[in-house]
């Protein structure tokens, strides 16, 4: 009986070790005529107005355990019910070639302004402001297997798209690590750095089974911080330095199905803190919905 109870514990303790160190590729599952749509949170946090823990959060994310992701995902779960009527719809398709396309559009709700049917040029010039607010707020690509394609775009551009929608290229393991493609900031030649930090890190934390799907959880953790002193001799100034700080951190939490290749939820903060030529703290929210 003992022999039993033996070989029973080794078996599981053996299959749970296997699942842990199992590769898995994840990659974008998109047919051809298929559009895979996301509702896009892209806000700025009044903190003044919600009642949440932000510190509790940035500590959670330095706890691996099952708790800290538990703490992680149910302040989310709070945040998430604080923010509605999204207006920005973000689509995916199948470009072929091994090529998916991403384009954000913004809507905006009928009902949010009052319709006039005069055709006064006052009226023409507010209808024709509505329309540039409608436009498209986002365009580029990633490959199937997860890497930036679009390396034309803006930075800003390129930002969003690897934030959201960039993948490991390479098989990965829970535990395994790897960097996104961003530059969070941006300083020309009139910034002088005295000090810099640069953390860049995207974590598969766990792969779960959740009705026969197997989903691979992701923990998001980017810091990027400058340090120095900006020449104001552009501005007029005489060439006065002003010492100026930028950080820039961006984590959060999200969900793939392995099987279907696409996200099931991402939820993450972006915080900004500048002093110097530019002052700022604000935090900004990154969600992604299925439509």
């Amino acid at each position: 009986m003992d022999k039993i109870m033996t070989f029973v514990f080794v078996f599981l303790a053996t299959a749970s070790f296997g699942q842990k160190k199992q590769k898995v590729d994840l990659d974008w599952k998109i047919a051809k005529e298929e559009k895979l749509s996301y509702l896009t949170v892209m806000s700025d946090i009044d903190t003044s107005s919600i009642e949440l823990n932000f510190g509790g959060l940035f500590k959670s994310f330095s706890d691996s355990t099952g708790k800290g992701m538990s703490q992680a995902k149910d302040f989310f779960k709070k945040l998430n019910a604080a923010f509605k009527g999204v207006n920005v719809v973000t689509t995916l398709t199948n470009k072929g070639g091994g090529v998916i396309d991403i384009v954000a559009v913004a809507k905006r709700d009928k009902n949010e302004f009052q319709s006039d049917t005069t055709d006064s040029k006052q009226n023409r010039m507010i209808k024709m402001m509505q329309a540039m607010g409608q436009g498209v707020l986002l365009r580029g690509s990633v490959y199937e297997t997860g890497g930036i394609h679009s390396f034309w775009t803006k930075t800003n551009q390129k930002n969003l798209i690897s934030i959201f929608f960039e993948l490991p290229t390479k098989p990965v393991q829970v535990g395994d690590t790897w960097k996104l493609d961003v530059n969070l900031i941006s300083n020309d030649e009139n910034f002088d750095c005295d000090s810099s930090y640069n953390l860049n890190k995207v974590t598969l934390v766990e792969i779960k089974k959740i009705q026969g799907e197997n989903i691979a959880v992701l923990k998001y953790d980017i810091v990027q911080y400058v340090k120095g002193n900006f020449s104001m001799s552009k501005l007029g100034n005489g060439g006065e330095q002003t010492e100026t700080m930028m950080k820039l951190t961006h984590q959060a939490l999200a969900e793939f199905s392995i099987d279907k290749g696409r996200w099931i939820s991402y939820d993450g903060i972006m915080t900004l803190v500048a002093s110097g030529v530019m002052t700022a703290n604000k935090k900004t929210k990154f969600t992604l919905i299925k439509v």
